[in-house]
């Protein structure tokens, strides 16, 4: 049996698709499609500890007369808490207020850290 099958290729250095015809002659069907099988939906946790403490604060202005802010109310280290930053500003932060607490190995590795970040920031993107 005779199947006329037509193929289109499109080529990278011309601007237009071309199109070329080929004479296929074979006893079977003619370019199987292979289809995958549609993919089942992600099993996700609705409860775990981030959703689960989403908007857990909101009740604070309301019953609290917004006398208290939520960041106060967070069990955190002291140079953690509302602290918005990358991680060079967050550990500059803690030298300065825990530094002088803290044991000689573990500030000569925050100290390394810190020049090792800084020469990064400085070296390399948008922060030059």
């Amino acid at each position: 049996r005779t199947i006329l099958c037509f193929r289109i290729l499109s080529c990278i250095k011309l601007c237009h698709p071309v199109l070329h015809t080929d004479l296929i002659c074979s006893s079977g069907t003619c370019c199987q499609i292979r289809m995958h099988p549609i993919p089942q939906p992600k099993q996700v946790d609705r409860w775990n500890e981030k959703r689960s403490m989403f908007g857990v604060y909101d009740n604070i202005g309301i019953l609290g007369d917004f006398k208290a802010h939520p960041k106060d109310l967070i069990t955190a280290p002291c140079w953690l808490k509302g602290f918005r930053g990358n991680e060079l500003q967050r550990l500059s932060r803690k030298k300065k207020m825990v530094g002088d607490r803290m044991t000689t190995l573990d500030k000569h590795n925050l100290e390394k850290r810190i020049r090792f970040l800084y020469r990064r920031f400085n070296r390399t993107g948008k922060h030059r």
